[in-house]
């Protein structure tokens, strides 16, 4: 009890009545209970929603280390995406009760199953330019506002219809030269990189580049994207469309029902 007290920080209230404390104290001394059990499954449902950040920040670490102490399976429900990148093994993406995704943390980064986990899973999510046509399996390039963009082999045949091609921030450099273009809306300094929101034809993209480059509101410029990095989408079902990115790992299956 008093090792599982110091872990949560609640040592000095072991003599107090719960009904007395703070809501982020209860939620520990909850939280305490559970752990002192040594259960051989947690079902937690946002035990850290009440705490403040910097304590937050902490649990996520210190529960982390829990489990690979006492090996216990644990569910976790949260609807905060970096508490779930930071601590699962494995990750259940939902959608108004629907398993969206099933898998890693990686996986469901790299190759969302779906336009929804896509959106869901990052910050800032993904972007997505949309395109028109079906594909052929085999195709290795696509038409995007006019430019032609080199894409990850695709490996089924899909029948014309609305597209989106989907594109991580970070994945986004500027080139003057490419065809794909755009105006800058604004920037976000973070530091060592900047969060740069570019006006296209298709909306507002938003790019992860390093700080020191200079941008202005209203400057135009081009858009090479990572190749080896991109998704394509069926925006009608919002479906992944199986390309050479799916070859390397398998993805989480997407559930209906």
């Amino acid at each position: 009890v008093e090792e599982t007290a110091k872990l949560l920080r609640i040592d000095h209230l072991l003599n107090k009545s719960v009904s007395g404390l703070a809501g982020g104290d209860r939620q520990r001394v909850a939280l305490g209970r559970a752990i002192v059990r040594r259960p051989k499954c947690f079902l937690m449902d946002e035990p850290l929603g009440t705490l403040d950040t910097e304590f937050r920040d902490l649990m996520v670490h210190e529960l982390r280390e829990l489990h690979s102490r006492i090996h216990a399976t644990t569910v976790y429900v949260t609807h905060d995406q970096m508490e779930a990148m930071s601590m699962a093994d494995k990750i259940a993406v939902m959608n108004h009760g629907i398993i969206e995704q099933f898998g890693t943390p990686r996986e469901i980064y790299d190759r969302p199953a779906t336009m929804y986990v896509a959106d869901f899973i990052g910050s800032p999510p993904m972007n997505f330019l949309g395109f028109g046509g079906g594909l052929a399996k085999g195709a290795k390039e696509i038409v995007v506002q006019g430019a032609k963009v080199t894409v990850p082999e695709v490996r089924e045949d899909i029948a014309p219809a609305d597209m989106a091609l989907g594109i991580r921030p970070e994945h986004i450099r500027f080139d003057d030269a490419s065809k794909l273009r755009g105006a800058i809306y604004g920037t976000e300094y973070l530091g060592t990189t900047q969060i740069v929101a570019v006006e296209t034809s298709d909306g507002i993209i938003k790019a992860r580049v390093p700080a020191e480059i200079r941008l202005n509101a209203g400057d135009h410029v081009g858009l090479t994207l990572n190749s080896a990095r991109l998704s394509l989408f069926e925006k009608g079902s919002g479906r992944a469309v199986k390309t050479a990115i799916h070859d390397t790992a398998s993805q989480g299956r997407v559930q209906h029902g």
